[in-house]
């Protein structure tokens, strides 16, 4: 769920998923896996900032819950509308909680070594014969 991809609109203002992209598994009117995963970590960082009664929050939300190219549109536009200190500060809200969840499921997939049985045994690589070895 880790969409470090940033798109620059008109306003300057930096997103977590690109506006408007298409790609092969998503239709005309849906937005792809990736963008989905990526507005919601938005929708639930935008509702904590701004409160689920916020018309971003829901518009971000819906667009999330949607899939629809429409909808997030609509939420891109009302995302927009913010004043610059606001996106800026949720944004970097968003950032944070990606590289989070993103080490919990790094880390979620790490092997523990330890258990292994065998673990401590040395492992001995053969010497190769003298005519692979360098003059």
């Amino acid at each position: 769920m880790t969409s470090s991809e940033m798109h620059d609109s008109r306003g300057g203002v930096n997103y977590f998923f690109e506006v408007g992209r298409s790609s092969g598994e998503a239709g005309m009117n849906e937005i792809d896996t990736r963008d989905r995963q990526a507005l919601g970590l938005l929708s639930e960082t935008v509702t904590a900032e701004l409160g689920p009664a916020s018309v971003v929050a829901r518009e971000v939300n819906r667009a999330y819950r949607s899939g629809r190219s429409a909808d997030l549109r609509t939420a891109s536009a009302a995302f927009d509308a913010l004043p610059g200190w606001q996106r800026t500060r949720i944004s970097g809200d968003a950032a944070r909680r990606a590289k989070r969840l993103k080490a919990r499921l790094l880390q979620s997939t790490a092997r523990d070594w330890r258990d292994l049985s065998g673990r401590d045994e040395r492992i001995t690589i053969p010497t190769p014969p003298r005519f692979l070895r360098p003059k």
